[in-house]
């Protein structure tokens, strides 16, 4: 039996099938005996498309569509992933009722990301922060609530869960006093001391557009040498401060690197970023990337998406193959 050729439809592939299908995509896909692939990141977007949730999963039942799961274990990304042949609507259903929405500050770390773009400008980062602590607090007391029973679950670990929260507010606490003396935005910082951005590196073409851009920033501040690894500069390698920091990151985490170093740096960077919803759309793109490396095709309308995810599977040594639909131009190949 041959394999199947897994094509992982990116959301705006699903919108161009829903407003007539101008590229033929369901033909592309029949001719050419590919499996359309959905994941997770697909159905949260759906959910966000308020009124038009049963459209898009009808289109992807009409196609025949497989949801997509990464395999974890021990909490861990195994760098593996299963193909479910279930019903999209069954799917569907499991996903509400299991669905755990990130809280509005996501525990300070979705919310200071918004804040290195120019967001929330209303807040500091300590409020951002001191926000965000109360909300890991809070799932944290709720899951120790539930735990009170389980007689194999001693004080002593009470206390040691406990502590962590104490120890990230005193975290946040030194970083906040350091970024509350910016002026500016740390993305803007950066662009006024390199003289790099998003209209210098849009020129950088490919290959080795990862290499180019390093290069470029290492050389972007007189008489300053980057002392740093490139793959740890791009989120390819662990921090040496992080948990399990020598652990080897599978090939998804490492296009999620790349990708976000690549769109904060401002390779194609996507627009709108101070803006939740402009931070949640850009986050979406960056899993969108990283799930798709287990396919065998990207397809996908977003420019910005497949300049980004082109550099990154390049870089990891992905193979997936993109496939780029542009308005009023051929079908193209971008990897």
């Amino acid at each position: 039996m041959t394999e199947e050729i897994l094509g992982y439809l990116d959301h705006n592939i699903l919108d161009s099938i829903r407003k007539g299908d101008s590229f033929d995509i369901r033909g592309l896909l029949d001719k050419n005996q590919i499996t359309p692939i959905y994941s997770k990141e697909s159905l949260k977007e759906i959910k966000r498309s308020v009124g038009s949730e049963n459209e898009f999963l009808s289109i992807l039942k009409d196609l025949g569509a497989k949801y997509i799961e990464p395999i974890y274990e021990n909490n861990l990304p195994t760098g593996k992933a299963q193909i479910h042949d279930t019903d999209v609507f069954f799917v569907w259903n499991w996903f509400l009722e299991n669905d755990d929405p990130m809280p509005e500050y996501g525990y300070g770390l979705s919310s200071m990301l918004e804040k290195f773009y120019g967001g929330r400008r209303d807040e500091t980062y300590a409020e951002i922060f001191s926000k965000g602590d109360a909300e890991l607090k809070k799932i944290m007391n709720d899951a120790l609530e539930e735990l009170d029973s389980n007689e194999c679950f001693t004080d002593e670990m009470k206390k040691a869960i406990n502590s962590l929260t104490q120890m990230l507010a005193a975290q946040h606490q030194y970083i906040s006093e350091k970024m509350d003396t910016l002026e500016q935005s740390p993305v803007k910082v950066f662009e006024n001391a390199t003289g790099l951005g998003a209209k210098v590196l849009k020129n950088i073409n490919p290959p080795q557009v990862v290499q180019k851009i390093f290069k470029a920033v290492q050389g972007s501040i007189p008489n300053v040498e980057l002392d740093i690894d490139i793959d740890v500069f791009f989120g390819v390698k662990c921090q040496p401060f992080e948990a399990n920091s020598d652990r080897v990151k599978t090939l998804s985490e490492k296009v999620n690197g790349l990708y976000h170093q690549l769109n904060f740096l401002g390779y194609y960077r996507d627009t709108d970023m101070k803006n939740t919803r402009g931070f949640v759309r850009s986050s979406s793109d960056m899993t969108h990337a990283g799930i798709a490396s287990f396919c065998h095709l990207l397809l996908c309308r977003d420019e910005g998406l497949v300049k980004k995810a082109a550099a990154a599977y390049e870089y990891a040594g992905v193979r997936t193959q993109i496939i780029h639909f542009q308005a009023n131009k051929t079908l193209k190949s971008d990897s």
